[in-house]
């Protein structure tokens, strides 16, 4: 009961360079330097903070890439 299918998952807030935050789930570890797609937008991660527990969520942040 109360099962999801993310909760295997690891859990990043994701900082955007235009200022916007949003939580994220991964099925592996984000690294720095590996490319992502949100909104139709590519970005590559500059920086990451993994989550200190299972429990908790890490912190990444990123550069867009293209200009759309």
């Amino acid at each position: 009961m109360g099962t999801d299918w993310r909760d295997s998952q690891i859990r990043y807030l994701v900082h955007f360079d235009d200022g916007r935050s949003r939580l994220r789930h991964r099925a592996e570890p984000l690294e720095v330097g590996v490319e992502l797609a949100d909104g139709g937008s590519r970005y590559r991660i500059e920086r990451v903070e993994p989550p200190p527990n299972p429990n908790a969520f890490g912190h990444a942040w990123v550069t867009r890439l293209d200009g759309s």
